[in-house]
């Protein structure tokens, strides 16, 4: 048995209108919503895949790893979608990061410097 958690970062809401696409061998699982699911898979190694179908790219926050499933197991890992829709995203153990949150931090200063240094230029306009 494969459980798989499947999750995006708050901050990319943007998610939520959406679901993720889980693929176990190159077969689509058919996942739909985010959150906890369980897989039947046979023992022995299986590739897993999962993404989040998007306008650009076409497959948002892709990711991929090869588990190796034991008799009577059930396999534990966790998919974070990433924070900016062409980062990847983060496929391996539970507690799984997003990626690209470093990236919307700088992006979300920047727009904030830039619109307090134009009211400022406004209130100096007007002052003048």
């Amino acid at each position: 048995m494969l459980a798989i958690s499947l999750a995006y970062p708050p901050s990319a809401f943007v998610y939520r209108a959406t679901k993720p696409r889980l693929l176990v061998d190159g077969v689509d699982v058919g996942v739909a919503r985010w959150g906890k699911h369980r897989v039947p898979v046979t023992v022995g190694r299986h590739r897993v895949q999962v993404w989040v179908p998007y306008v650009m790219p076409r497959k948002a926050g892709r990711a991929q790893m090869d588990i190796s499933v034991s008799d009577g197991e059930v396999a534990s890992i966790a998919y974070m979608a990433p924070a900016v829709t062409f980062a990847r995203g983060s496929l391996g153990a539970p507690g799984q990061k997003s990626t690209g949150l470093p990236t919307v931090m700088v992006l979300n200063a920047i727009a904030i410097v830039v619109a307090v240094a134009a009211l400022l230029v406004l209130l100096v306009a007007n002052l003048a």
